[in-house]
């Protein structure tokens, strides 16, 4: 039971930074072009989410995309696993990919 609660926890804490991550990623990229401007006050927290975004992406293809697309990861983040499905000759699983790579296109164009 407790590891049910832990992986629940650890689940949601995943995607709720997930969720941050999908309203900051458009701003960040605007940030990038002019990151020469930007002295380490701003780049170290901006890079210290970048490293917490992709562990929680890591968690997030573990827990959620295991349960969506009902296989055990071959790739580390979702995105990789989403492009794979979304390429691949497997009907039923590009139909479960479909709403994800329509909501990561809507955000990022061409990321899927």
């Amino acid at each position: 039971m407790n590891w049910i609660l832990l992986i629940l926890a650890v689940a949601l804490i995943s995607w709720l930074i997930l969720g941050g991550i999908f309203f900051a990623y458009p701003t960040v990229q605007r940030l990038k072009s002019r990151r020469d401007e930007f002295g380490w006050i701003i780049k170290v927290p901006i890079y210290l989410w970048f490293v917490l975004g992709y562990l929680s992406d890591v968690g997030f293809n573990l827990t959620w995309g295991t349960f969506i697309f009902r296989e055990l990861p071959r790739e580390l983040i979702f995105t990789d696993r989403l492009q794979r499905h979304w390429t691949g000759t497997n009907e039923k699983q590009k139909r479960r990919a479909q709403p994800w790579a329509r909501r990561l296109n809507a955000i990022d164009p061409g990321h899927v």
